[in-house]
């Protein structure tokens, strides 16, 4: 389940392509004259089947879509089922938001409904009660199949969010346990080349050193360049210590003057035959010129690290526990849904008897 961001157009979605089917059995007990379904004490009525179906006949026309006939195997499975497992659903959700005590009031139904009108058409009613009238909708139709399904959603998701609140505790477990993710390095900002051979690293340090552009050495020399990249960026690196190549970072981080040329440092074989095959001729060099002094890392204190943690453990505990608590609220209600002979959805297929399938 997600936040609530709707508009108008939804609705079209809503009546052209519908809800997954839920479980549950045929014809039982809890069923009344007229009913498609129940679930639990809530009746789904053929009345309500048949202008669901009217709509989602009336927009898949409109756009121009083939109608299967009536009575067919097609008009059942594409018109029909949807139509039956959307309204199933919704009756479910009602039932989830019953249960917690989650309630959506007519204001807020206006006001979001309000909202999607103003998104989507801006000042413009007129245009608002053409799109109605297009499709043959009522402000009724999208306050009850968009408008009020999705304000209920985000608030019993909420109310189950709520249950599973991130603690201090949790929090400062996190932090003692994984204090190395935040720790920060220290930096350096260079320029360097990276040359195939001896002779290539000994031409650009010389012209360099003679005055010429470094972009203009990198682009000729280097050979991670790549078309594209601004001039004045050229050759620019942030090292951060630990994170580079070996011998590349115990120079950056070692006693190499700011502003000053270094010279040749050959490239470690393991890293030229990791990220360089056959490039090196026979071995690679680097040519460096730190731009600023070392800027020191640090850790951060648990405050600072605060938000970052409480994110990852949101979506990696908090959310594994609520999509867990959803699926057996909806699986209750799976268990207290009932549909008439001929409305039960269809049953799935089964992998091992249609030579692997997916369900």
């Amino acid at each position: 389940m997600t936040r609530f961001r709707i508009s108008l157009l939804t609705l079209l979605v809503a009546v052209i392509a519908l809800s997954a089917g839920c479980g549950g059995g045929g014809a039982s007990s809890g069923l009344s004259s007229g009913d498609i379904a129940v679930v639990g004490d809530r009746h789904i009525t053929r009345a309500e089947l048949d202008h669901q179906i009217e709509l989602k006949i009336k927009a898949a026309k409109i756009d121009k879509q083939t109608v299967p006939t009536p009575g067919t195997a097609d008009y059942q499975s594409q018109v029909v089922d949807p139509v039956v497992a959307r309204l199933v659903t919704e009756a479910q959700i009602e039932n989830i938001a019953a249960a917690l005590k989650v309630t959506v009031s007519d204001s807020d139904v206006q006001k979001a409904l309000d909202t999607a009108v103003k998104q989507q058409f801006g000042s413009d009613t007129a245009k608002y009660q053409e799109f109605l009238k297009k499709y043959g909708i009522t402000e009724q139709d999208i306050k009850d199949q968009v408008i009020r399904p999705s304000l209920l959603q985000t608030k019993i998701h909420d109310k189950v969010k709520s249950q599973y609140a991130v603690t201090d505790a949790q929090i400062k477990d996190y932090y003692d346990s994984h204090k190395t993710q935040f720790v920060t390095p220290d930096t350096r900002k260079v320029h360097y080349v990276i040359a195939a051979s001896r002779a290539d690293a000994q031409a650009a340090r010389a012209q360099i050193e003679g005055g010429a552009d470094w972009g203009d050495v990198y682009k000729k020399y280097s050979l991670d360049y790549q078309a594209g990249t601004p001039k004045d960026q050229l050759g620019e690196f942030a090292a951060s210590k630990g994170q580079t190549e070996t011998n590349f970072g115990d120079a950056v981080f070692g006693s190499l003057t700011t502003g000053r040329l270094s010279d040749l440092i050959a490239v470690s074989k393991t890293y030229a035959d990791q990220s360089l095959p056959g490039k090196c001729k026979p071995a690679c060099y680097f040519v460096i010129r730190p731009d600023a002094d070392v800027v020191k890392g640090g850790a951060q204190t648990l405050d600072q690290a605060r938000a970052t943690i409480e994110s990852t453990l949101t979506s990696t505990v908090q959310d594994a526990k609520v999509s867990k608590q959803l699926k057996q609220l909806l699986d209750e209600q799976t268990k207290i849904t009932r549909y008439a002979d001929g409305f039960a959805p269809p049953k799935p297929t089964n992998p091992s008897t249609t030579g692997g399938g997916t369900t």
